[in-house]
């Protein structure tokens, strides 16, 4: 069995016996829009955007946890090697991400407002690696990490509103994109980053990438086996 299998395998094991995700097993999906906020060199564009906002270890009410995003956003379409066209980039981010966003060690945060997630490995495109984060600015008022506080407040009508930004290299961030979610969707809504992600786009290191295919492979068998 070859070495990422051999890591990856456990993922399939421990979704069959939690019958839900290893990480983030529960989450909040609203629907919304993201509006480009500046130049970006990456290929993603302004349009309707499908996110989730979840705490990664699942700790009950408003304990402190591990903030995850998921966000499926619109990009410029593109054809990979393989013929597949790509129109949509799945980004997963979490943290917070101290550092700068650079190699961080995601840790619990205790509240939304000010909550920063990044991509904890960076992006190769263009022969050039960039970093993402994001942060939470809305809703601005809410103490703790609940997500059924953070559910209430969309319901009532006050969205949640992040920034996305970009570092090239070992520049300083800069922000790309605003993200306005505010309709509750459908909690079941799959994000698939393996698949889901611009041609011209991929996760750095390589060996990484590999790593994390073969973990969302094995861990959406075992959802599917429970």
């Amino acid at each position: 069995m070859p070495v990422t299998s051999l890591v990856s395998k456990p993922f399939e094991w421990l979704s069959h016996a939690r019958s839900a995700r290893v990480f983030h097993p529960d989450g909040l999906v609203c629907s919304g829009y993201a509006a480009l906020s500046g130049d970006t060199p990456l290929p993603v564009r302004s349009g309707p955007v499908t996110a989730r906002v979840s705490k990664g270890v699942g700790t009950p009410g408003g304990l402190p946890d591990i903030v995850g995003l998921a966000v499926r956003l619109p990009v410029e379409p593109s054809v990979d090697d393989d013929g597949n066209s790509h129109a949509v980039w799945d980004l997963l981010l979490a943290g917070p991400a101290p550092l700068g966003g650079r190699l961080p060690l995601p840790l619990p945060t205790f509240r939304w407002p000010g909550a920063t997630v990044s991509s904890l490995t960076p992006f190769r495109h263009d022969d050039t690696l960039y970093w993402i984060r994001a942060r939470f600015i809305e809703p601005d008022d809410l103490s703790g990490l609940s997500l059924d506080e953070l559910r209430k407040a969309v319901y009532a009508g006050r969205p949640i509103v992040a920034v996305v930004e970009v570092a090239r290299g070992g520049a300083e961030f800069v922000a790309v994109l605003r993200l306005d979610l505010d309709v509750l969707a459908d909690p079941d809504f799959d994000f698939d980053p393996v698949i889901r992600t611009p041609a011209s786009v991929e996760l750095a290191p390589s060996w990484l990438a590999t790593l994390r295919k073969e973990a969302y492979r094995y861990s959406r068998i075992g959802r599917e086996r429970a």
